[in-house]
């Protein structure tokens, strides 16, 4: 029987409410509920699944690091922190995320990482998240940093992908890790601090909007860098009802599997429909 675990986290700290409050209420308030019903529902698939589960609160990984960007890089933790050696898969969720399906999401791929491509994120109310595709700036900068770290500019094909895009870059708040795909990102990686910090290396780098300076792009770049079995699964598993006309049909029928709200407004939302007993995870019955 495979021993697999979900790891999630959240840090507060004083410039989460340097943003500004969400809908009148105090943003590291607002943040905290929103981790809880999370992990609550986190915590009721990881038994129904049959796994275990976890959450942090503080920085373990990149302790002793005070930027707001670098606090993305926590998840990297399922990587470097020896204790997650012990299981075969692990699955980093974020905390603005509800479940949503009883399906396990631990056997729908057999990929040495999978999760969902930004490019292949696609709604009925917005546009895509793959900006690199349709602003010529957004992809320069893109191209400016990944030559930066020499690092190759790999379009999506090929990995399960419904949608062709210029880049391969994954939405890491939903990504599934083997056991051989952490041991191997832990040897091969590049320091995340020198994408992060990037006059730390040069003092004559540029230095990109936090878009590009985060967990995403990094990740992105190295599991095409250092050529890991990729493949983008279903974007019901990373999916945003807020982005269709009719959202609560998306819920209540099962089509959106990982309610991901993205932004301040969603999770006042996601907070909001919780205290409404919309998500069927918490009614009884589930």
């Amino acid at each position: 029987m495979m021993n697999n675990i979900i790891f999630q986290y959240l840090i507060v700290n004083d410039e989460v409410d340097k943003r500004g409050d969400i809908q009148g209420r105090k943003r590291s308030d607002l943040y905290l509920e929103m981790a809880d019903i999370s992990t609550e529902s986190f915590e009721k698939y990881a038994e129904e699944i049959g796994c275990k589960h976890m959450y942090s609160d503080e920085r373990v990984f990149t302790k002793g690091h005070g930027c707001s960007t670098s606090t993305l890089y926590e998840c990297l933790r399922v990587i470097y922190d020896p204790y997650f050696d012990q299981f075969d898969k692990v699955l980093f969720a974020d905390t603005d995320i509800v479940v949503n399906t009883k399906e396990n999401i631990f056997e729908i791929s057999d990929a040495e990482v999978y999760g969902v491509l930004e490019s292949d994120i696609r709604c009925e109310t917005q546009g895509g998240y793959n900006a690199w595709d349709y602003d010529p700036k957004v992809m320069k900068d893109y191209i400016e940093k990944f030559n930066m770290h020499d690092c190759p500019l790999i379009p999506s094909f090929g990995i399960g992908n419904k949608f062709e895009s210029k880049l391969t870059i994954l939405n890491t708040g939903v990504v599934v890790w083997t056991k051989e795909a952490r041991l191997k990102a832990r040897e091969l990686f590049d320091s995340w601090e020198a994408w992060c910090y990037p006059k730390s290396v040069n003092p004559n780098n540029k230095v990109h909007h936090m878009s590009i300076l985060n967990d995403q792009p990094f990740i992105s770049s190295q599991l095409m860098k250092y050529d890991f079995d990729l493949e983008s699964v279903d974007q019901s598993w990373n999916d945003t009802p807020p982005h269709y006309k009719d959202p609560q049909h998306w819920i209540d029928t099962g089509k959106c599997k990982f309610l991901h709200y993205t932004g301040g407004e969603q999770k006042a939302e996601m907070v909001d429909l919780y205290h409404k007993g919309k998500f069927p995870i918490f009614n009884e019955g589930w």
